[in-house]
């Protein structure tokens, strides 16, 4: 992923930001489910809170007074996602544990390697929609031979 920094953040609605990015691009990232998926994050439920979110240093992060701090990583993550232009972490990582498929075995299913599976449910890598479309074409194979 090429790595991106924040010009300019405002605040554009509850729990959700437009973000600048250094190459002009404007993304809306809703950060509700990451409040709520993250205790260290809790403080910014708060519409006051939420609302002093500012330009972290040189740009690689959002930053509130409070000290709670999310990284450009997991902001672009997640407006790609929101976006509709790559696959949740959790709809990929659902599908493997629905279906009891190792990482090897859903390396074999999706023809990527073990590694790759590994870096899609850490979040080192974007997961492309395809693979998206490939885990929902696999599974409703897989169930109608069921």
């Amino acid at each position: 992923m090429k790595q991106l920094n924040i010009t300019n953040v405002a605040v554009s609605g509850k729990k959700a930001v437009d973000i600048t990015w250094g190459s002009g691009k404007v993304d809306r990232a809703g950060l509700a489910p990451l409040i709520a998926d993250l205790a260290g994050l809790a403080a910014l439920d708060k519409a006051a809170t939420f609302a002093a979110c500012a330009v972290g240093e040189d740009g690689w992060s959002l930053i509130w007074p409070n000290g709670a701090e999310i990284g450009t990583d997991t902001l672009w993550r997640m407006a790609r996602e929101q976006a509709g232009e790559a696959t949740p972490i959790g709809e990929f990582a659902a599908w493997r544990a629905r279906n009891r498929l190792s990482l090897s075995d859903a390396a074999l299913a999706l023809g990527v390697t073990r590694r790759m599976v590994s870096y899609y449910e850490a979040g080192r890598y974007l997961i492309p929609r395809i693979v998206g479309l490939a885990i929902k074409g696999w599974e409703a194979e897989h169930r109608s031979q069921v």
